[in-house]
């Protein structure tokens, strides 16, 4: 499209076309990459789909259950849906629900405490350990 069309379409109100560029396409592999990576090395990972705004492209923001979390541009919420489908992550609407209250105590610094499983005492049910009404005959 040469200077003249261009004048022409922004005359007329037409936004003009642009193709995607190279250097977009590749800042795209990698934030799906780091996406990626993210979701496969936490736990409780869920999306928040972040609304394009006038100074930043449309971002998914991924929260893990301890409150660490990535945001990283992605090319439409199409994408967005796809990656979290394929890996089994919630995907909500960020401009709807918010965020979540862990995600703003891991950036003060508070952390809630887990219990692991091997942490626990064993349970005292059906294992035959535990003393029973039928054994006390």
């Amino acid at each position: 499209m040469g200077l003249f069309d261009r004048v022409r379409s922004w005359f007329k109100g037409e936004a003009p076309r642009r193709a995607p560029s190279p250097s977009t396409d590749r800042a795209s592999k990698v934030s799906t990459k780091e996406i990626e990576e993210f979701i496969a090395t936490r736990t409780g990972v869920e999306a928040f789909l972040e609304p394009r705004t006038a100074i930043y492209n449309t971002t998914l923001l991924l929260v893990a259950a301890d409150g660490e979390y990535l945001r990283r541009p992605v090319r439409d919420g199409a994408q967005a849906k796809k990656v979290c489908e394929e890996r089994g992550v919630p995907l909500y609407d960020a401009a709807k629900v918010g965020y979540p209250q862990r995600m703003r105590d891991f950036d003060k610094g508070i952390r809630r405490e887990t219990v692991d499983l091997d942490d626990l005492p064993p349970w005292p049910g059906e294992d035959g350990d535990a003393d029973t009404d039928a054994d006390r005959g």
